[in-house]
Order: C-alpha cells, then sequence, then structure tokens
C-alpha cells in the first residue's frame, strides 16, 4: 500500500491521481503534517492538513512513511515524498515588474544555453507559457508549453526546482500504435442519451468491445471515456510505449527558423479566432495531417490544442495517440 496522490484545503491535487492501482476503490486517510521544525526552510505544505489516496500501485515507493491521523503508517511513493518533503520548495518567480504585464517577455544566457520564456495572460486568471532552450546561434535543445491558473505557478515552480539534475539522453521515439478500425459514429459528440447508456451498460457487466458495437464508435473512445467517467482505470496501454533504438543515432538540430520553414505558426500563441475556426473544421471530419497544413503548425501543436479545447471530431480521437 503506497500512499500515490494527495490533496490540499484548496481542492488540488498533487502525486499521481490517475495511476492505476490494483483493486477496485483507492483508501482515504487524513495526513496532518508538522509544522516547520525551528532553523529549518519551510516546506510548502508544512502545517497543512490534506487528504491522502492510498493503494496497491506500481509506483515507485520511497523510504519514509507517514503516519495518518487514524494511527495507520503508509509508505509515500517517490514522487508524493518529493512534494511533501521541506527540502523541494524553491519557487521560480519573474521580476516584479514582469509580473503585473499582460504578456511577458523574459530570456537568460550563459555560454553554451539561452533560455527564453513568453507569457501571455489569458481571461478567467490563466496565463499560458512557452518556454525555449536552445544554442546561442538558435538551435533548439528544448521546449516546454501550456496553460496555468496563475495560482499554480508558484507550486509548479517548486516542482520544477525539485527535478534532480542529470546527464542528458536521446529521447527514444514512440512506437506508433496499430490504428483501430473506424466506428460508424467515430468522432461524433457524446449526448446525455449516450451517456447515460454507456454508464447503465457498463455497470452491467458488457464489456467496452460490446458497447464500441452497440454505439458505434471505437473501442479505444469507450475506454477514454469510461476513464473520464471515473468507471475504469486509465487506459495506459492506449499511449504508444517508448522504444530504445537498436543504434544510437545524433539528435538533429532544427532551430525556430527551420522549423516555420516547414510550419509557419511554430511557436506562435494561439488566437481565440484560429482556436473556434480549429474546433470548427475537426467538427468538419478534417484530419491532424490537413489540420497541420491549414494552420502552419506540425500535428503535435494541433494534437495539443484540440485536446485543450475539447474539440470534437476524428483528428481529436487521434490526437490521444500523441501522449494526450
Amino acid at each position: 500500500m503506497l500512499i500515490y496522490a494527495f490533496r490540499d484545503a484548496r481542492g488540488v491535487w498533487y502525486g499521481d491521481p490517475d495511476a492505476a492501482i490494483h483493486g477496485l476503490r483507492p483508501r482515504r486517510g487524513v495526513l496532518t503534517l508538522p509544522p516547520t521544525a525551528p532553523g529549518q526552510d519551510q516546506g510548502p505544505f508544512d502545517g497543512q492538513q490534506v487528504e491522502v489516496l492510498y493503494a496497491a500501485c506500481d509506483a515507485e515507493a520511497s523510504q519514509t512513511s507517514y503516519q495518518l491521523d487514524d494511527g495507520h503508517s503508509i509508505v509515500a511513493t517517490c514522487h508524493v515524498h518529493e512534494l511533501l518533503s521541506p527540502a523541494y520548495q524553491r519557487v521560480l518567480t519573474a521580476p516584479a515588474a514582469a509580473r503585473n504585464a499582460a504578456t511577458v517577455r523574459l530570456e537568460v544566457s550563459d555560454s553554451d544555453r539561452r533560455y527564453s520564456l513568453h507569457a501571455d495572460r489569458l481571461a478567467d486568471g490563466r496565463v499560458e507559457i512557452t518556454v525555449v532552450a536552445c544554442t546561442p546561434d538558435g538551435v533548439i535543445r528544448g521546449e516546454l508549453t501550456g496553460e496555468l491558473d496563475t495560482a499554480d505557478l508558484a507550486e509548479v515552480g517548486r516542482l520544477i526546482a525539485s527535478v534532480p539534475t542529470a546527464s542528458a539522453t536521446k529521447a527514444a521515439p514512440p512506437v506508433t500504435a496499430r490504428a483501430p478500425a473506424k466506428a460508424t459514429r467515430h468522432g461524433q459528440r457524446w449526448t446525455p442519451e449516450t451517456i447515460a447508456y454507456l454508464k447503465e451498460h457498463h455497470r452491467a457487466g458488457k464489456s467496452p468491445a460490446q458497447l464500441a458495437e452497440e454505439l458505434g464508435r471505437s473501442e479505444k473512445s469507450i475506454r477514454w471515456k469510461l476513464h473520464a467517467l471515473k468507471l475504469a482505470p486509465y487506459p495506459s496501454d492506449l499511449v504508444p510505449e517508448p522504444r530504445t533504438p537498436a543504434e544510437p543515432e545524433v539528435p538533429k538540430a532544427y532551430s525556430v527558423e527551420s522549423k516555420r520553414q516547414l510550419h509557419p505558426n511554430a511557436y506562435k500563441p494561439w488566437d481565440p479566432e484560429d482556436e473556434h475556426r480549429l474546433a470548427e473544421r475537426c467538427a468538419q471530419g478534417a484530419s491532424l495531417s490537413e489540420l497541420s497544413q491549414e494552420f502552419g503548425r506540425n500535428e503535435g501543436a494541433i494534437a495539443s490544442r484540440l485536446l485543450k479545447i475539447q474539440a470534437e471530431g476524428p483528428a481529436a480521437d487521434d490526437a490521444w495517440d500523441y501522449g494526450g
């Protein structure tokens, strides 16, 4: 039994709340963390009371156990222990003048790296961030992009700062999963009636394959929907697994300029009008390849945006193959 996730007083989950567990339901408990000891730096959750989830799972176990308020002592996963440990508390912050701006652009560099950050404030207190690491001559070595609630920036900064540094290794290419047979309603929007039918007949014992045939959808779509409804575990077997290449290959260098020769809008922020048009084209049945050419972005960027805006259509279903 391992503590694999916990929730703070604001209702925010940490750790791995979607981890695959052995059993029907995880167990819940309450953990009151001690306050910061005199002379020590304050940890992010010191003195707080959190709700924990624990179960038998395959996550890596730490060597530290936590005593719950009911007296049970449960070992935490390495991920959870890193979050609860007072040693992980560094926060990444921007200068004070930049924090009040609608758009923030920051850049730092050293002898062999240049790092740039572009952040745009969005509606409802959210911010879209793009970070690019490249060599002094513009060859990209890494990139990170996404959208967050501004209230979560400090916690995400702590998580990033807690990642141990290691020697760089080449990422293995993903295994391309064989595409399932197209369903007669592939990409069609879920209605309240179809969701009710899915819940009722899943609880009656019908398999995803049977439900896929009855609802005219792919089995993959059924399994993802059951997971979204919290009726089935995370379908990790549908996400392509990495594989080790037979022979080491030299990483290919690329730059922002070279990527924009293929995809003119690479690394550019999405406009609300573009997102609206993307959702419309997806609903009309356009494929990922067609959307990539139309919007001037690579298929991975298109897939990420389709999942973010919860688009409906064949391309949105195929977007899960990119690790969604």
